[in-house]
């Protein structure tokens, strides 16, 4: 059994090494590997020239919306086709239909990573054509369809069968550092920062804090893409000393960051795009890392009363840091700090290693 992985970033920060979800889809192809013929293809973003002409027209119906998506035979050999999600326009669809009249045996099996997503995009007057395009373009796409991959439980999306798995993580990138615990409490996020992230709550919780008297010294390392808002709320409440604004980072840069941190922020905001339960890379990371985490969409893999995983309210409402001093103070003290980073890890692994999460996908090739 032959076959590919394609992976076809829209968004320039999604490609090349420094890109979380380029080096998932990297441990994902080496997990599947291990159990079929697999070949990983990555197309690099598409480029435009941000003329008014071509804006223009990449707004028109049945024109390519991002990427000028043309077959030329190159999975004519494959079993099978592994896509995660892309755009969807007409030049994709076309794009499906060429695969499966040039090769009809082969299965393509598509993953979609967070669904629903509609929530993730608020439509305006400068995105609406884009947003038409893309919600009737995907329905013509999924008849190419043979199985979906999804990581929330669902059974069918858009009329096809969907294999449902957990995210995973290749634990074997992450060295186990070996920390020192300080008296500060340093907490951290790593994200290409969206609203529904929802770190305002953890910044409205430390304004809050503070401002009653809070004594902790609470340390928050803000890392990824940065919400002007955030700056303007921390420079407006004096919390300088308590929150720093590192911008993108990566290799060794970031790896102290997290050796650093003890407690690291998953998502805030899940009920902002219905996302009652969490299944994120990033959660895996951080457990890869051996660091607790806040949350208020309940990690997939750790019972809703893991030591490790402070729950939130599902709501817009601060986060009470008071009883996040509490968590923290429950986690650490009194204990080996390497010795709860290793038992962090190891639980992890057990459930979320990427070679273990990919076997469904390669028990329903085989089985077909």
């Amino acid at each position: 059994m032959k076959g590919y992985y394609l992976f076809a970033p829209v968004e320039k920060d999604n490609y090349g090494p420094d890109s979380g979800v380029e080096r998932k889809v990297r441990s994902q192809h080496k997990a599947l590997s291990q159990y079929v013929d697999c070949e990983l293809v990555i197309f690099p973003p598409a480029e435009y020239s941000g003329s008014k002409a071509e804006k223009i027209v990449r707004r028109l119906p049945f024109t390519a919306a991002w990427r000028k998506w043309e077959y030329k035979g190159e999975f004519n050999d494959a079993d099978f086709l592994y896509m995660r999600q892309v755009y969807h326009d007409d030049s994709f669809v076309r794009y499906l239909r060429a695969i499966k009249k040039q090769n009809p045996k082969i299965k393509i099996i598509y993953e979609i990573p967070t669904y629903p997503y509609d929530t993730e995009t608020h439509v305006s007057a400068s995105n609406a054509a884009f947003v038409a395009k893309e919600r009737t373009a995907r329905k013509a796409a999924a008849k190419y369809m043979d199985r979906i991959v999804t990581f929330y439980g669902q059974k069918e999306i858009w009329g096809v069968p969907c294999i449902d798995l957990i995210n995973g993580y290749d634990f074997s990138a992450v060295e186990l550092p070996q920390r020192e615990q300080t008296e500060a409490i340093h907490v951290i996020s790593v994200a290409l920062t969206a609203f529904w992230h929802g770190y305002d709550r953890f910044l409205a919780g430390l304004a809050n804090y503070y401002e009653n008297g809070g004594k902790e010294n609470i340390v928050y390392h803000y890392v990824g893409s940065i919400i002007p808002e955030h700056e303007q709320f921390v420079r407006e409440h004096h919390l300088e000393d308590h929150v720093v604004f590192h911008g993108k980072q990566s290799g060794d840069t970031l790896k102290a960051l997290m050796k650093e941190s003890f407690v690291g922020i998953d998502v805030l905001g899940g009920h902002r795009k219905d996302y009652p339960v969490s299944s994120s890379l990033k959660s895996r990371e951080y457990c890869a890392w051996g660091i607790p985490m806040i949350t208020s969409s309940p990690i997939d893999f750790l019972p809703k009363d893991s030591p490790y995983q402070f729950l939130a309210p599902y709501d817009d409402s601060l986060v009470d840091m008071e009883a996040f001093v509490l968590f923290y103070h429950s986690v650490y003290d009194g204990k080996d700090c390497n010795e709860v980073a290793k038992d962090i890890r190891t639980y992890a692994e057990a459930r979320c290693d990427m070679s273990m999460t990919m076997k469904p996908v390669a028990d329903w090739l085989k089985n077909e």
